[in-house]
This record gives structure tokens, C-alpha cells and sequence, in this order.
């Protein structure tokens, strides 16, 4: 319903607006099609190149205290080390991880902003957009943070159990019988649960930000049981959504990317009609400033890893000066190019988001949908200036 508030401005009132929820896989099937919105992919590309800008960063400063020059870094990498490098300084190495690190929890992030507007859509709200978004995932970022920092230290003080019993098995003949008698109880035991901790931290990733963005209020415990719950309890319906939506994700990314690359012949064949060489040589300058042979650039740019099913931009990128035009040219591409890798990542959150409302009905007899979300309940009044 649209009515004037006491200033005159046009107010929406939402409600009873909201889709029929199918609790089966074909909510999981919508995912490419509820991926395809400009607001998920700005939000989630916002962390991309948040995570890119972290992750460039360290790995530039960890070569850089590795010895390693300025000018050979720039001239074999540009602003695109995007590789695992081999360092001599265990200092560099830990920079180089912790630029992992982050770049993962961007990724995390990524994937909170777009589940979060997923539930809203769900919950009724179309007109949530990506600036709310965007702040509800800042908001919840400490959450997710503590989350990861909660495996990562029971992590780290078993192996530093291990650490210790391991001196005790430097005692002549008696630290050897110790480990020997409570290898299986204690040891093993906690071990293999140290691995399981692993695998799920791991998994977490994808899953964790989007059991955070579903909550009313944000809560880490729960987070942590509904994080373990779903693996313990409903490992075979999460996995099987995962690999659906991740061949989703996959195959409509690696659609949209072909219609990129054949936008961009297109474009470069027009235009060098008109501009000759000239054009020519601007497109293979600013191609060559690219990173078009990095793994990141042949998985979006093939169906499947380790498929030859593709299309390659390498022989586009020889000759050409670095002349402003380039430099600006190419920094469209990467912002393309960003653009994809953000449409992936929401069609993965919008997956796994569906799949969360289903997993939780099917194990807890709890529907997501029905609570109110993090910026109110469904039935909610947004201003024309907030649209």
C-alpha cells in the first residue's frame, strides 16, 4: 500500500507481499535467477574488493621484507600477486597468511550482505537495499569474526596440547610407553575431534555468515550450534545443497562471463573501425596490464577446472603502451571482472540461503521467514528516500 506521510512524502507499506516458500530443492534451483540483482551484486562486490585491496596489500608487504624488490614485484605481478609464493622469512610467510586470512572473511562477509537481503526479500522487504546491507554486515562482522576466532583458538590450544605431550615423549623410555598407553584415549581421540573443529571452521566460511545473517539478534552461541547442528545433524541435505549451488554459481558465472567477453570483442571491433590501430593497441595495453593467465581469471573463464570448454583473453594482452588510457581502460575490465566474481557469490549465498530456511524447518521445525529481522518485522513502512 502507497499513502503520504505528514510531510508529503510517498510511504510503502509492505505487506502480505511475500513469495510462497517451496521447503524442497527447488527454492535452491531459484538461485541463479535471485542472484541476478544489482544490489546483491554491488554488495557482495564491495567485500570482494575489500578482501583484493587486504590481500594485495600483505602479500606486497611480505615480499618486500622477504627482500624481494619493488620493481621485480610491479614488473612480474602489477597489482595482482595472486599466486602462493615461497618465502624464506617465517615473518613474511605469516604476513602472507594473514592476507589469506582476510581475504577469506571478506569472502564472509560477502556472503552475509547478499544472504541478508535474501531473508529480507523472503521475509517480504523488497526495498532493503544494498546500503543496508552493507551496514547490517559491518555490524555483524565482530559476530562473525568471534565465531572464527572461537575455532581458531580451540584449534590452536589443542595442537599446543600436542605440542607439550610430544616433550614428554623425549623422557627416556618412559615418555615413549606414556604416548604409547594413552595414544588411543586421550590422543587420538581428541585429535580426530580437533579435525572434525577443522573441517567444519572451513566449511563455515560459506555456512557461518549465512546462519548470522538469518538471526533476529545477533548471537555467537547460537551461531556456533546452529553452525555444528546443521553438519552433525543434516550433513547429506547442506552438502548436497552446496554442490547444487555451487554448480550454479559456477555455470551462470561462467555465462555472464562469455557474454562479457563477447561484449568486449564486440566493443573492440566497432570501435578500432573507427580508431584504427590506435584502439587496437589501447585494448592490448590494458589487457597486458591484467593478470588474464591467474588461475582466479582461467576458473571464471572455463566451465569447469581443468576443462580446456572455454575462452582465453592471453592473446589480447601483447603490445600497446601503458598510456593513461590503458590504465583507466583496464581498471574498467578489473571493475567488470569484479562484477562477475560478485554475481557468483550471490548466486552462492542465495543458495545456501534458501537451503538454511529449509534445513532448519526439516531439523528444528523452525521457520526462518516467519521470525522478524534484523532491521524490523516483515510488515514494515520504508520511505521513498530509502527505496
Amino acid at each position: 500500500m502507497i499513502f503520504l506521510d505528514s510531510v508529503g512524502r510517498f510511504q510503502y507499506h509492505v505487506t502480505g507481499m511475500r513469495e510462497r516458500f517451496p521447503y524442497d530443492v527447488r527454492a535452491v534451483l531459484t538461485a541463479p535467477g535471485k542472484g541476478l540483482a544489482l544490489k546483491k551484486i554491488f554488495a557482495s562486490g564491495v567485500f570482494l574488493f575489500l578482501g583484493y585491496v587486504l590481500y594485495t596489500f600483505f602479500t606486497y608487504f611480505a615480499l618486500l621484507y622477504d627482500q624481494v624488490s619493488f620493481g621485480y614485484i610491479w614488473e612480474s605481478y602489477d597489482l595482482f600477486p595472486i599466486r602462493l609464493f615461497s618465502f624464506d622469512s617465517h615473518f613474511a610467510l605469516a604476513l602472507h597468511i594473514c592476507g589469506m586470512a582476510m581475504a577469506s572473511f571478506c569472502l564472509s562477509m560477502a556472503i552475509m550482505a547478499v544472504a541478508a537481503i535474501n531473508f529480507q526479500e523472503l521475509r517480504g522487504s523488497y526495498f532493503y537495499s544494498a546500503r543496508n546491507s552493507i551496514r547490517f554486515t559491518l555490524q555483524r562482522s565482530r559476530t562473525l569474526a568471534l565465531g572464527y576466532g572461537a575455532i581458531a583458538a580451540f584449534v590452536g590450544f589443542v595442537c599446543l596440547l600436542g605440542v607439550l605431550t610430544g616433550l614428554i615423549g623425549r623422557i627416556p623410555v618412559l615418555g615413549g610407553l606414556a604416548i604409547g598407553v594413552f595414544y588411543m584415549i586421550p590422543i587420538f581421540l581428541t585429535l580426530i575431534f580437533t579435525v572434525f573443529i577443522i573441517f567444519v571452521g572451513v566449511v563455515g566460511i560459506m555456512l557461518l555468515p549465512v546462519i548470522i545473517a538469518a538471526q533476529k539478534e545477533a548471537s555467537l552461541f547460537d551461531a556456533l550450534v546452529q553452525l555444528f547442528s546443521v553438519i552433525i545433524k543434516e550433513p547429506i541435505r547442506f552438502f548436497w545443497y552446496l554442490a547444487v549451488t555451487s554448480a550454479l554459481a559456477k555455470g551462470s558465472s561462467f555465462v555472464m562471463a562469455y557474454f562479457y567477453y563477447r561484449t568486449v570483442q564486440l566493443s573492440r571491433l566497432v570501435m578500432a573501425t573507427g580508431g584504427g590501430e590506435r584502439i587496437d593497441r589501447l585494448f592490448s595495453a590494458a589487457f597486458g596490464m591484467l593478470p588474464t593467465e591467474s588461475p582466479i581469471v582461467r576458473f571464471m573463464t572455463h566451465l569447469a577446472p581443468g576443462w580446456s570448454f572455454g575462452f582465453e583473453f592471453t592473446r589480447w594482452g601483447y603490445g600497446g603502451d601503458r598510456i593513461p588510457g590503458a590504465i583507466v581502460l583496464a581498471v574498467s575490465f578489473f571493475l567488470l571482472f569484479l562484477t562477475l566474481l560478485g554475481y557468483m557469490i550471490s548466486v552462492l549465498a542465495s543458495g545456501l540461503a534458501n537451503g538454511y530456511v529449509i534445513i532448519r524447518m526439516s531439523k528444528d521445525k523452525y521457520s526462518v521467514i516467519d521470525e522478524a529481522g534484523p532491521s524490523g518485522p516483515a510488515d514494515q513502512t520504508i520511505s521513498s528516500t530509502d527505496a
